[in-house]
């Protein structure tokens, strides 16, 4: 019987091209956009921090104030789970970790917009190849 653990990691490794309708793309910030809920998702990883930038449908950005969020990480074959906290001006989240931005680096983001509100996911697979 597959642990929570295993399910987790499998979750981890399905492409996010596959996972959602939406394919990903390219934020304002140069990290990946993805659809998550009913808003928009920008992650932005760099080695040991990753950056949560939210927006409206319309790409508009939103303030990350009063707005939730964990990372499960799968990097270097280990997994580890992040809680991001808010910039100082608001404008995004960041969590900090041990890990390397390296084109393997798979990051599932389960956001609670605000208090009350349903928490939503997003499959990330922030960190393109060398061309």
């Amino acid at each position: 019987m597959p642990t929570k653990r295993s399910l987790i990691a499998a979750a981890l490794l399905v492409p996010p091209s596959l996972a959602l309708a939406h394919g990903p793309s390219r934020g304002p910030n140069g990290g990946q956009m993805q659809d998550i809920g009913t808003y928009h998702g920008e992650l932005l990883a760099q080695d040991g921090r990753l950056t949560f930038f939210l927006f409206d449908v319309n790409d508009r950005p939103l303030s990350a104030t009063g707005a939730t969020a964990t990372a499960i990480v799968l990097a270097g074959g280990r997994q580890q789970t992040l809680t991001f906290a808010p910039r100082p001006d608001g404008a995004a989240l960041v969590a900090s970790g041990e890990f390397r931005a390296e084109p393997s680096l798979r990051v599932v983001v389960q956001l609670v917009p605000a208090a009350g509100q349903p928490r939503i996911q997003a499959r990330y697979a922030p960190v393109e190849a060398a061309r």
